[in-house]
């Protein structure tokens, strides 16, 4: 199982592409989240609202992660890599205060 086999399967080769871009410019990409499960971002969702999250969070059932359309990725260079994903037509989360974040823009 690929690192994005748990995301939609239009979405898993652009994000398997992303993540070799990070590698190859030795960003040392980590993927962080893919699809999470309503608990899950409930979780992360309570998190954020008491403050004990730096990464904001939307409701759930409102998260493209709830729907394997986005993900997570930490790397040395997270706003190029975010311009990089823009210019391919994705939606980048550092536009939203969430830097590591990256989907399908819908």
């Amino acid at each position: 199982m690929s690192l994005f086999g748990d995301l939609h399967p239009e979405l898993q080769p652009y994000a398997s592409w992303l993540y070799r871009v990070a590698e190859a410019y030795q960003l040392r990409p980590r993927v962080t989240s893919t699809y999470r499960s309503v608990a899950t971002q409930t979780r992360l969702y309570n998190r954020y609202l008491s403050g004990q999250s730096p990464y904001p969070a939307a409701p759930p059932g409102r998260s493209l992660h709830n729907f394997g359309l986005a993900f997570d990725m930490v790397s040395e260079n997270n706003q190029w890599l975010g311009a990089v994903w823009q210019s391919i037509g994705g939606r980048w989360g550092g536009t939203f205060g969430d830097p590591v974040h990256y989907d399908v823009g819908r």
